[in-house]
């Protein structure tokens, strides 16, 4: 593992996969979407971070969550995703997001859907929805998260996006292979043309499983793309018991790379490999700057934001 200077962020290679921005409120924006053109970024814990002496004050609050008071809340996270929105030079009036729900249902947005909707307003249509496309121009697709990462897509040929939320639910259902089908089927997108980034999540090292999440793709995908995306280890590997047979199945634990899984996803999609940008910070590594679900750090969560603009 490496250690980033700006914003102190531990990456797990040297590769140039994000730009660090901490004019306004910070954020860390993706190499290749920037070079397209796309405005778009992905939040930390920082409200405000100075590059120079590597401190900033932390507590950003993107969303409402279950145990806000929501007439305190609300206002509050609107003014912080109306700043962020302005930071990309959209606004908030041009927002849409879902009621996620770590499903693999993608929503096509409406002329006429868009502007903030508060946490007990969504429309039915709305609920149980982990991803959003648009061909409306200028539309800001929001998505949140806090471990799972933001599966970024965008194709400048056709002028349309897509943003979904990929938990290991959503990677299982394959949520990014249905957004690309849904801008294939409603802008006549072809594949080829696209460029996707995965965001930052929780890595393969964090992210341990049981044998049922491990059954779930062996089923649903193949044995053989399981064991491509799962390391497994034995839970008790003192137990005389414990050792490679039919029997230490039993003892097995899983660790899942949604990363990898959901890079194969969009390439079996039809995105071309070069053009797919893949995180390397990871939310667990990266507690500190980062609210994880799994660190048990999880006082808000980051927003991933996309504007349906090119260069």
């Amino acid at each position: 593992m490496i250690k980033l200077s700006a914003m102190q962020l531990t990456i797990s290679d040297e590769n140039k996969v994000f730009n660090i921005h901490t004019d306004g409120i910070p954020y860390l924006s993706f190499d290749m979407l920037d070079k397209l053109g796309v405005p778009h970024l992905y939040t930390t814990r920082y409200v405000n971070y100075d590059k120079a002496t590597c401190v900033g004050e932390k507590g950003l609050r993107v969303c409402v969550m279950r145990d806000d008071d929501e007439s305190e809340a609300a206002p509050h996270v609107l003014e912080v995703r109306s700043r962020l929105a302005r930071q990309l030079r959209s606004s908030i009036e041009m927002e849409y997001i879902t009621d996620q729900k770590h499903t693999n249902f993608v929503n096509v947005v409406r002329e006429g859907e868009l502007g903030p909707i508060w946490p007990n307003n969504k429309p039915l249509h709305r609920q149980y929805v982990d991803g959003m496309v648009t061909d409306i121009p200028g539309a800001l697709l929001t998505v949140f998260g806090a471990d799972c990462p933001s599966v970024y897509i965008a194709d400048p040929v056709k002028k349309c996006i897509g943003l979904v939320h990929a938990g290991w639910k959503g990677t299982l259902g394959k949520i990014p292979a249905v957004a690309i089908a849904q801008m294939l089927l409603n802008y006549g997108c072809d594949p080829a043309d696209m460029y996707a980034a995965i965001g930052p999540g929780i890595c393969r090292v964090c992210y341990e499983m049981g044998d049922e999440v491990y059954d779930s793709f062996a089923s649903e995908w193949s044995k053989e793309d399981a064991d491509r995306i799962f390391s497994r280890y034995i839970v008790d590997a003192d137990n005389p018991a414990a050792k490679d047979d039919g029997e230490a199945a039993r003892g097995w634990k899983y660790h899942l790379d949604l990363r990898e899984a959901n890079k194969m996803t969009l390439m079996r999609a039809g995105i071309p490999e070069d053009h797919i940008a893949v995180s390397n910070v990871c939310t667990m590594c990266n507690s500190d700057t980062f609210y994880s679900y799994r660190a048990r750090r999880m006082e808000n969560e980051q927003c991933a934001m996309m504007v349906n603009r090119f260069r």
